[in-house]
């Protein structure tokens, strides 16, 4: 099972990277649904599961500055969660440090409370987990009735990769699809972002 090195990080926050996944097209659905969530009243918590550097959770942090969001940034990496704390040291003011919480995980178990999270994001992170069935029930544990649930992951069907792990390692979005059937993971939809990755949404 291929699992990300992070010595090698420094790919992660790369141009080539940002050209592939804009991290702005998710955040733009993610924050659709935060909205919607604020609209009825309360904060609203967002998790992003294999943070890693930062990738989508710096950019999550500056969109939602000036919302009732509070942001979990979750790694089993203590490297990468090291790198992720500088960078927020260095680039977001001291003020709304209070909005991002990092903790390290395991990788089948998230130090969360159940029912704690309206959105969890999962980015290029299910190809590597073994048990996967397991993994999503613990993700279901920590989402709030209805939350909400973004899984992006590299494209088993891209012919022609240019990042991410090799395709024998990677899973299909069809494949995908019938593993959230089965675990009960409802109105499950894709979202066409990208052309390297497919993200489907879907509810608790």
């Amino acid at each position: 099972m291929h699992k990300f090195n992070p010595s090698n990080h420094k790919r992660l926050n790369s141009e080539e990277r940002y050209r592939l996944i804009p991290p702005e097209l998710l955040i733009n659905e993610i924050e659709k649904e935060a909205s919607a969530y604020l609209n009825n009243g309360g904060a609203v918590t967002i998790a992003d599961v294999g943070c890693g550097s930062g990738f989508f959770l710096l950019p999550m942090m500056k969109r939602f500055q000036d919302k009732n969001i509070l942001l979990f940034a979750l790694d089993v990496s203590d490297e990468m969660l090291g790198i992720l704390n500088g960078h927020l040291g260095n680039e977001i003011s001291g003020k709304n440090l209070f909005k991002v919480k990092s903790f390290k995980c395991e990788e089948y178990f998230l130090p969360l409370a159940d029912n704690s999270v309206n959105i969890l994001l999962l980015a290029n992170v299910f190809h590597e987990i073994e048990d996967k069935s397991s993994y999503l029930q613990e993700i279901k544990r920590v989402l709030k009735d209805e939350g909400t649930f973004f899984l992006l992951d590299w494209k088993k069907e891209d012919l022609n990769p240019v990042m991410g792990p090799p395709a024998g390692e990677r899973v299909s979005t069809e494949e995908v699809v019938d593993i959230l059937k089965k675990a009960n993971f409802k109105d499950i939809k894709p979202l066409p972002l990208y052309s390297s990755s497919f993200t489907l949404v879907s509810k608790k």
